[in-house]
């Protein structure tokens, strides 16, 4: 095998163009398939990192109408008390905090969390890095107030200290005793740095209530032996008793589990499967490439095979020296392929969905790198594996032993067959993947076309969330943001400001049922859903947004008064059909007062879109909209939203943190990003998809198209003699043209058609991920079919072009 190793590097180096092309072509097919495996392992494969994360279960309610609801708080106390399937059961909400250290060491600022309940690290299996996990006593209402922290914010914000435990923080206003300080490998909830327990929630009206669904997720861990669909079955039959006892909250209540890592991924799986599949089929365009250049490259080694034969060496030997040539041509490949991969990674992170942390921990790991070494053997055996069985035949070797060596190398009739199929399998292959994306490259213009009704043009958004324990009375929440939106309006360059809870594109959701006052009540589980907002009186003029119908608030609503409401068309148009609804009455279910009056619709507006449309998320539900002010409806979380007239609005942000320090010096800011930002963060994932698929598809081109150009031009140089006897038989060079050229549209021909037929088949994987475009698009597919075609006929042309230029003179001198 070391002979055989040196001998195939001897002759590798004397074929420099073709190894460089080889490893080349070899190098984008095994990169590519690097880089997306790194991305899926990150992703789908590698295990969370708790321990035995595969009986870590997520468990929601889900509804006739809602298949991914949160959790009602006394719902969830039944289901621990009653369940026998799992271990325990821990509730969580991903929050986030108002947080700085006391003592003036540090600014406020917005940070990540968690509410939990006190078993929460039981269920996850992990201890705190030092400190002490909550106990029972911790969690009821009036405990002593403490807090967990990531190890990350341990080491930024104390560096590291080990006097940590015992210091007091200030977490949304109230000063919290740090107890421990948590692993980083914890990850829950999403960005999650403080955890604090229920405690005083526990006594919270709203949370008490059966019927309400304040944002809670249970996370359990099951039994040993306990299955999924028996633990779901267990907690299905508690749900169906408390139907029987509360039917007017929990009618049709049942419950949604996934496995935790599926319930954080899974809805990345199917893209991340598309993109693996497609860079294979870049490696085996790239194989089929190099398998026939490994062909031509034996055919014209033929007599020395065939001495090699006839001194004594078997099939077998001769069989191994071809395949450690393509062996090392495929690892020569991967090395190169590696670094074209970790070049790569850059650009496929920054196209990642930035709110999922898996995407953001891609590397090229360990795992990706025995994956790199698999795919360069399998590689170097399938493109050296035909070439060689094809020489070491003994037929080939003993015609090559006793062929004229100026009439070597043409290779036979199984030889063309040969190379031909491969050409086809490159074209088909690259029909597949301009097929594929064509299509997910219409989805996503669609699903960017797809109307927002408002205008996101020089639209800043800033997060802000008041602490109740300094905000404890709805007038004081009022007269802060009052007072802010007055100081903002007045910055220079500032066109309008308005605040708004649960705008568009918040990454966030809040909906509700509703009744039409003086309409019979319908059943439980069967009234209609609206989505709630609460926004100031300028909210409409600062999104955009025109009054359809009545008119938008003003010095009207009042605290106080009974509730004003703006609802959207669809509502409308399904509600009061024929008539005009300015002045009809809903009931106001969004208050905790007895027998509230009811709300009174003062205007309406066009139904906006709050998220990337086509996904399994809130937005495909169609709730209607229903609009609360903010003078009588006080939220102390809300986005603040100011329209420049002009220029960057992020340029604004340094004067509106001076405003908000000048009203509360201890209020931070939370998220700052501008409306088109968020945007185009919903479309994260099919941006990610078309990208990647355009860039393998137009990888797939130039290799289909180089593969086709070598083809024809070493058919063409095979066949000079004849062409030669053709030209002094009298055929023009026009009939030599056609000759030629019609090989290499008949090859193209049958490669399209081939793809055609693979891509009807393709696209039908790809119907989960499309949006607005049919899985048999005509456009998609007519545009990868023209495409490949012109590109691939310019490959023919050229070779023959150069065989109708041929002298005949020259090429009969040999004879």
């Amino acid at each position: 095998m070391l002979n055989d190793l040196r001998y195939a590097l001897r002759m590798l180096m004397k074929a420099p163009a073709f190894t460089v092309i080889a490893i080349f072509a070899l190098a984008l097919g095994i990169g590519a398939n690097t880089a997306i495996f790194s991305v899926v392992n990150a992703v789908l494969l590698r295990p969370l990192p708790y321990p035995e994360p595969d009986r870590l279960v997520m468990v929601r309610e889900k509804t006739s109408t809602f298949p991914n609801g949160s959790v009602s708080y006394p719902n969830f106390l039944d289901w621990r008390a009653g369940q026998r399937s799992f271990t325990d059961l821990t509730l969580t909400r991903r929050e986030s905090y108002n947080f700085s250290p006391i003592g003036g060491a540090g600014t406020p600022e917005r940070v990540g969390g968690g509410r939990v309940t006190f078993n929460f690290l039981a269920v996850f299996g992990l201890k705190p890095l030092m400190g002490r996990d909550f106990v029972e006593k911790d969690d009821v209402p009036g405990a002593a107030p403490v807090a967990l922290i990531s190890e990350r914010l341990w080491k930024s914000k104390f560096g590291a200290s080990a006097n940590i435990l015992g210091q007091k923080v200030m977490v949304d206003g109230i000063a919290r005793e740090i107890i421990a300080v948590l692993p980083d490998d914890l990850r829950f909830p999403r960005l999650a740095e403080i955890w604090v327990p229920l405690a005083d929630l526990r006594k919270e009206e709203g949370v008490l209530r059966r019927g309400n669904h304040p944002g809670f997720s249970v996370v359990g861990r099951l039994k040993p032996g306990v299955t999924l669909q028996q633990a779901n079955a267990d907690l299905d039959t508690i749900a169906a008793e408390l139907e029987r006892l509360y039917p007017d909250s929990n009618s049709t209540r049942r419950v949604r589990m996934d496995l935790l890592l599926e319930s954080a991924v899974g809805e990345y799986r199917d893209s991340l499967r598309l993109l693996l599949g497609a860079v294979g089929c870049v490696l085996l365009i790239a194989c089929a490439n190099v398998a026939n250049l490994q062909l031509a490259r034996a055919l014209a080694r033929g007599k020395e095979l065939a001495v090699r034969a006839a001194l004594g060496a078997s099939r077998w030997q001769l069989m191994r020296q071809m395949l450690t040539e393509s062996v090392l041509l495929g690892i020569f490949g991967a090395l190169a392929g590696v670094v074209l991969a970790v070049w790569s990674l850059d650009a496929i992170l920054a196209l990642s969905p930035s709110r999922v942390a898996r995407f953001q921990e891609t590397r090229i790991d360990l795992a990706a790198l025995f994956f790199t070494g698999a795919v360069a053997l399998g590689s170097g055996v399938l493109v050296g594996l035909w070439p060689a069985w094809r020489v070491s035949k003994n037929a080939a070797l003993a015609v090559a032993l006793h062929e004229d060596g100026a009439r070597g190398g043409s290779g036979g009739v199984r030889q063309h067959r040969a190379r031909s199929a491969l050409v086809v399998t490159q074209v088909a292959l690259a029909v597949v993947l301009l097929a594929g994306a064509g299509l997910t490259l219409k989805s996503f213009w669609r699903a960017q076309q797809e109307p927002i009704n408002f205008n996101p043009s020089n639209l800043l958004t800033v997060n802000l969330a008041l602490p109740q324990a300094r905000y404890d009375k709805d007038e004081k929440t009022i007269a802060f943001y009052t007072q802010l939106l007055e100081r903002v309006r007045a910055l220079p360059g500032v066109e309008s400001a308005a605040i708004g809870a649960n705008i568009p594109f918040d990454d966030s959701s809040w909906d509700s049922t509703f009744h039409i006052t003086g309409t019979p009540e319908l059943p439980p589980a069967q009234e209609p859903s609206a989505e709630i907002n609460i926004v100031s009186a300028d909210y409409f003029r600062a999104m955009g947004m025109p009054i359809i119908r009545g008119r938008a608030f003003g010095p009207e609503e009042v605290f106080g008064r009974p509730r004003s409401i703006i609802i959207d068309e669809t509502l409308a148009q399904k509600f009061f059909p024929g008539v005009d609804p300015i002045g009809r009455n809903i009931n106001d279910n969004q208050t905790l007062v007895e027998n509230p009056p009811p709300t009174t619709i003062v205007g309406v507006v066009a139904r906006t879109r709050n998220e990337a449309p086509g996904e399994a998320n809130i937005e495909s539900l169609k709730f209607y909209q229903i609009y609360f002010c903010s003078a009588q409806y006080a939220a102390r979380g809300n986005s603040l939203i100011v329209r420049v007239k002009a220029g960057d609005p992020l340029a604004l942000v340094p004067a509106i943190k001076r405003q908000i320090e000048t009203l509360d010096p201890e209020q931070p800011l939370g998220t700052v990003a501008t409306m088109e930002k968020n945007i185009g963060a919903s479309l994260a994932t099919r941006r990610l998809t078309m990208s990647l698929l355009a860039a393998f598809a137009g990888l797939a081109l130039v290799l289909a198209s180089v593969g086709i150009y070598g083809v024809m031009a070493l058919s063409t140089t095979q066949r000079t003699r004849e062409l030669g006897i053709r030209f002094a038989l009298g055929a023009s060079r026009g009939d030599v043209l056609r000759l030629v050229l019609g090989r290499g549209i008949l090859l193209i021909g049958i490669g399209l058609a081939t793809g055609l037929l693979g891509a009807f088949a393709a696209s039908r994987a790809l119907n989960s991920l499309l949006y607005g475009v049919g899985a048999f698009d005509a456009a998609a597919l007519l545009g990868a079919l023209v495409i490949l075609a012109a590109v691939a006929f310019v490959a023919c042309y050229l070779p023959a072009r150069r065989a109708s230029l041929v002298d005949p003179i020259e090429a009969l001198r040999a004879e």
